[in-house]
C-alpha cells in the first residue's frame, strides 16, 4: 500500500471529536478480534460475564431460540449452552469477530449484519434476544428495538448489558490496546430509562436492573494496569449495567 492510500484509510477509519481520534466500531473490532478472548484482566469483560450470569438466572432458556445480537467471538456461548437452548443464532457487524466464533463453534449459525435489519429472521421466530456490550455502538436504538420486537415471539425476554451511559457522560470511553497504542471506539449514549421506556411501549416489563460501580472491589484492576489516576477520576460512578426485560406473562407486572 502506498503512503497516499494509508492516509486515505486513516481518514476513513477515524473520526476526530473534541481532540481525540476515535475508531469506528467496525474497524475497532477488526483489530480487537485478534486478542479479544484473551483479555483476562479486562474489568468490563470480567464484570459483564458476572452480570450476565445473574440475569440469565431469571430467564428460562431451556428449549428456546436465542438471538445473540452482536455475538462477537461467542464469548458468552458456553454460558448460554449451559442453559440448554434449542437454537442459538449469532449475528455481528464484524466478520473478523464471527470468524473467531466459528473457530470455537464450527457448526454455529451466524449472520453478518450491516444495518438495522434482521432479514435472515422471520416474524416471531425468537424467544430471547441477548445483546452484551453492544447497545452503545448502535446509533438509532429505537429502530433496532422495533426490529428485535418483530422477530420476537409474544412471550419473550430481552437481556442487555453495556457500559453505563453515566460513565460516557462523565468522559469515560470504551478503549483497547493494540501494539502499544490505545484506541477509543465510537459510542452513542442511550440512557437506561429511555431503553426501558421504548420496551415498555411494546409491552415489556423491567424484571431486573443491575449496576456495578467503580469502587474498592474493582480497584485491583486499575492497580494492575497502573491506572490509579483513572480510578480516582471515575470512583463512585456506575461503569456497567445489565437489564432484563420480559413479555413472558402478559397479565403479570414485575
Amino acid at each position: 500500500m502506498i503512503f497516499a492510500d494509508k492516509i486515505k484509510t486513516m481518514k476513513t477509519n477515524f473520526y476526530v471529536r473534541r481532540g481525540h481520534s476515535i475508531l469506528d466500531s467496525r474497524e475497532a473490532y477488526k483489530l480487537w478480534s485478534q486478542f479479544y478472548d484473551s483479555e483476562n484482566d479486562n474489568l468490563v469483560l470480567h464484570s459483564d460475564s458476572i452480570i450476565l450470569k445473574k440475569l440469565l438466572a431469571m430467564a428460562n432458556l431451556n428449549g428456546k431460540t436465542i438471538l445473540d445480537y452482536g455475538s462477537g467471538t461467542g464469548r458468552n456461548w458456553n454460558e448460554l449452552l449451559g442453559h440448554h437452548p434449542s437454537r442459538i443464532i449469532g449475528c455481528d457487524k464484524s466478520p473478523e469477530m464471527l470468524n473467531e466464533l466459528k473457530i470455537k463453534y464450527p457448526a454455529a449459525e451466524t449472520y453478518l449484519v450491516g444495518n438495522n435489519k434482521l432479514d435472515f429472521l422471520k416474524n416471531k421466530q425468537c424467544d430471547t434476544i441477548i445483546s452484551t456490550l453492544v447497545v452503545s455502538h448502535i446509533q438509532d436504538i429505537k429502530k433496532i428495538i422495533y426490529e428485535w420486537n418483530r422477530v420476537l415471539k409474544d412471550s419473550c425476554d430481552v437481556i442487555i448489558t453495556d457500559l453505563h451511559p453515566i460513565l460516557f457522560r462523565k468522559g469515560g470511553a470504551r478503549t483497547f490496546n493494540h501494539i502499544g497504542s490505545t484506541y477509543k471506539i465510537e459510542n452513542f449514549i442511550h440512557d437506561v430509562w429511555r431503553i426501558v421506556d421504548l420496551f415498555s411501549f411494546l409491552g415489556f416489563w423491567k424484571v431486573n436492573l443491575i449496576e456495578e460501580f467503580i469502587d474498592e472491589d474493582v480497584k485491583p484492576f486499575y492497580v494492575k494496569k497502573d491506572a490509579l489516576n483513572v480510578y480516582e477520576k471515575f470512583k463512585g460512578l456506575p461503569f456497567i449495567y445489565g437489564l432484563h426485560l420480559s413479555r413472558m406473562y402478559a397479565d403479570k407486572k414485575y
